[in-house]
């Protein structure tokens, strides 16, 4: 039996969600862990594609969307950093996906999507 999927104007709790980039192309992506207290929000990103480390921190807003500030380290060296707006949502397998519009500090801007996974293995 499977669990009925949550209302959709039901706001996701992402505190200790695995999430990974989706990538159309089918490459590895990173991934990361969310955490949440209250209405802060803040993840840590570990290597996949092109990420080297990255750091969110963000608030929950009154509407359930984050608004965040992000600092990336890519393989290559280079340090990119901005701000987001996150919208998460429950797909309807019931599983959390959250779209993010961001603005980096070099002005450019964009749409990304990351989607709930299970918890990877990680080696000691």
């Amino acid at each position: 039996m499977t669990a009925a999927a949550p209302e959709p104007s039901a706001v996701p709790d992402v505190d200790g969600v695995w999430f990974q980039l989706v990538a159309e192309d089918g490459a590895s992506t990173p991934y990361g862990q969310y955490h949440r207290e209250d209405d802060l929000v803040w993840a840590e990103f570990y290597a996949g594609g092109s990420l080297r480390s990255g750091r969110l921190v963000g608030r929950v807003q009154p509407d359930g969307t984050i608004r965040g500030a992000y600092c990336l380290l890519t393989a290559d060296g280079e340090l990119v950093s901005g701000e987001c707006r996150s919208i998460p949502e429950y797909d309807v397998r019931g599983n959390i996906r959250i779209t993010d519009h961001f603005r980096r500090s070099d002005g450019t801007r964009g749409v990304s999507t990351i989607e709930q996974i299970p918890a990877p293995i990680r080696e000691v």
